[in-house]
């Protein structure tokens, strides 16, 4: 571990993947590294880059007073147009409005693998990966995670862990969850959000406490955390992404 300086952001680009526009952010020297770099794959809306530069600005400012890992560390978020689509798991009806879940999640873990994560790391021989999502993203962050095994944790804040058939897909793949290595998990999820008339919706508290226990308690390899954040849904949406980045950042060992 190394200290932090005033100026952490090395490089940023913008740049559209396979009709999918993309902003990364290098934070310190990252092609050249000797240990493992986390590298943060985060989904967001269309037209998102105002929220991406926030965050990224956010954690320039942090990692200027705290240690960032040795070899620094990359953000690398990218853009939905068909959100409802693109981080659904499977399809399910619409819970407001009258826009259904496509369930078109397996096409985007496809992108991931086969086009952004070989653009993002092509430069870089050691990678620790990172799922991160708000909202539905943050209910996708979770299912990349549990999907595959090529991701070392996941972010996931305000996830939408009150899906249809959620709570089922985690008790059968999550198990199945152990990987090399240790693991790193943030949950989180704002104190007001399980008040809600929506019955379905209103499940979304003890789902997400049953999750992180699935996920984390009683797994000798596996940190993680469950953080209760004051307000809705809406309430501070970047900075509880942030919060939940540094959380790794300060957790993770190379």
């Amino acid at each position: 571990m190394k200290t932090g300086n005033p100026r952490m952001i090395n490089e940023s680009t913008t740049v559209t993947i396979q009709n999918r526009i993309c902003h990364i952010y290098r934070y310190g020297k990252t092609e050249i590294n000797t240990h493992r770099i986390p590298v943060f794959y985060w989904g967001t809306g269309a037209a998102g880059r105002e929220s991406v530069e926030k965050i990224a600005s956010c954690l320039d400012k942090y990692m200027s007073t705290e240690q960032m890992p040795a070899d620094g560390f990359i953000l690398a978020a990218y853009e939905s147009e068909n959100w409802n689509d693109d981080f659904s798991p499977w399809e399910a009806p619409a819970v407001f409005g009258r826009e259904n879940f496509g369930g078109k999640a397996d096409a985007t873990l496809g992108w991931l693998v086969q086009h952004y994560i070989p653009y993002v790391e092509a430069k870089t021989s050691k990678t620790a990966r990172f799922s991160v999502g708000y909202s539905l993203a943050g209910l996708f962050s979770l299912w990349v995670y549990c999907e595959c095994d090529m991701f070392a944790g996941a972010v996931s804040c305000s996830g939408s862990l009150w899906y249809e058939g959620w709570l089922d897909y985690v008790r059968k793949k999550g198990t199945a969850v152990c990987g090399n290595g240790t693991r790193y998990l943030y949950l989180s999820l704002g104190d007001r959000e399980e008040k809600t008339k929506n019955r379905l919706m209103a499940t979304v508290g003890d789902n997400t406490r049953k999750v992180y226990t699935m996920l984390c308690e009683d797994r000798k390899n596996v940190k993680g955390v469950l953080e209760w954040n004051q307000g809705g849904h809406f309430t501070e949406a970047d900075l509880r992404v942030v919060r939940g980045i540094c959380w790794i950042l300060k957790h993770f060992d190379v």
